[in-house]
């Protein structure tokens, strides 16, 4: 499919699945009056990707998993049933995670139902925009029984007090492993595993920095968090986000390391917030007052063509991860093995690396640059205070 789409014209690809003209739209490739007016059938796909520079294989996979996910939660819908509005398994992914979980669910779900009678009620929430919010829905959890079975997220609200009060420390929750299982011995140094056992990190998610050389001029490529922070980075910057709602780890970051002074630096260097998709479309724009620096997350800094403009940063105190992991009640491990052994495998984490999500898995290649230093704000911390509070304090007048 992948081959067959790069040569069709855009016209023609919206005409056949409308569902993708979101992701047209999304990265100022071709707007709706643009197609009215036939622009789109007459440029193919491989040559508006070139002019954009937009990295023809990211992209696809992008539209690919468009195209198939309305077919693909309909096969789904056929081994779910209705448990009476109580999700057994709940899961909040980055949308490059999202299509490849539900393939696998086909399989893994309808084993369940067939050879041991299981039946889940599950529901995928997608990172970027959802009808029903993850982190309002885990706000209602205050008894175990109208908590999910099986949670897997990169969710910070997983982490808030209410949760942790009413639910994780009665030890409801915990590790489906009886001894700690192996990680990637290149991935040891981060201190991602919770020692407590709570959270099951399968795998990782950086968040980069990109600068477009084009627009740095005599500004000096940033080295560290701190750099900024500084005055001459003033406006200099988007971060990925929007008002009251900026990317959550690079916050807290920046707020163990600094405090609220270096929030409020870091507020005066940020311009504005947006979609990573958004950000892609102004490196490749003719605006000449675009900002010069962008922090996105890893899988999106790849989305973005190898021309020398354009430069990944690994910042040498580190770039910033949030776990992806999986919370399993201690009551359904055994009887929910099958999903989370598809987790803790080499596959998953096959998928996880390939969308760039370092995975742990001692099997799977994270492909990581080798200066790339990863900084975790650890378990301590997580459980020291109520994230889900200090974030909504660090988010408030953000911008």
């Amino acid at each position: 499919m992948a081959k067959n789409l790069l040569e069709c014209t855009i016209q023609g690809i919206v005409d056949k699945y409308p569902e993708t003209m979101d992701i047209f739209t999304g990265f100022n490739i071709v707007t709706q009056a643009e197609l009215a007016q036939g622009l789109g059938a007459v440029l193919r796909l491989k040559t508006i990707l070139s002019i954009k520079c937009i990295n023809p294989e990211s992209f696809i996979s992008l539209l690919v998993d468009k195209i198939e996910d309305a077919e693909q939660y309909r096969q789904l819908s056929e081994v779910v049933t209705d448990n009476q509005g109580v999700f057994n398994f709940v899961a909040q992914l980055p949308c490059a995670l999202n299509l490849p979980l539900n393939w696998a669910l086909q399989a893994i779900l309808k084993k369940l139902r067939v050879e041991k009678d299981i039946r889940l009620n599950y529901y995928i929430w997608s990172c970027s925009n959802d009808v029903l919010y993850f982190a309002d829905y885990l706000q209602q959890v205050e008894d175990i029984a109208d908590a999910p079975d099986l949670i897997v997220t990169t969710e910070y609200n997983l982490f808030n007090s209410k949760f942790i009060e009413q639910v994780m420390n009665k030890g409801l929750y915990t590790t489906s492993l009886q001894q700690p299982k192996p990680i990637n011995s290149t991935l040891n140094y981060i201190g991602i595993v919770d020692k407590q056992g709570w959270y099951n990190v399968v795998a990782i998610n950086p968040v980069v920095v990109v600068i477009d050389c084009r627009q740095m001029g005599r500004l000096p490529t940033p080295k560290t968090w701190g750099d900024l922070l500084q005055p001459e980075y003033e406006q200099q910057v988007v971060l990925n986000g929007c008002s009251g709602d900026f990317d959550d780890i690079v916050l807290l970051t920046i707020y163990q390391q600094y405090g609220d002074a270096g929030i409020a630096a870091l507020r005066r260097s940020v311009r504005t917030g947006m979609h990573p998709s958004q950000m892609i479309k102004s490196m490749a724009g003719s605006n000449h007052d675009r900002p010069p620096i962008y922090v996105m997350p890893y899988f999106f800094a790849n989305t973005i063509s190898p021309p020398a403009e354009a430069k990944v940063i690994w910042m040498e105190d580190g770039t910033p991860i949030t776990p992806l992991s999986y919370l399993v009640k201690a009551s359904k491990a055994e009887e929910l093995q099958a999903l989370i052994d598809y987790f803790n495998g080499p596959e998953f984490g096959r998928i996880c690396a390939g969308a760039y999500f370092p995975a742990l898995h001692p099997q799977v290649p994270h492909n990581l640059p080798a200066k790339a230093v990863l900084k975790w704000l650890g378990w301590d911390y997580i459980r020291g205070q109520d994230t889900g509070k200090l974030l909504a304090r660090l988010n408030r007048n953000f911008l």
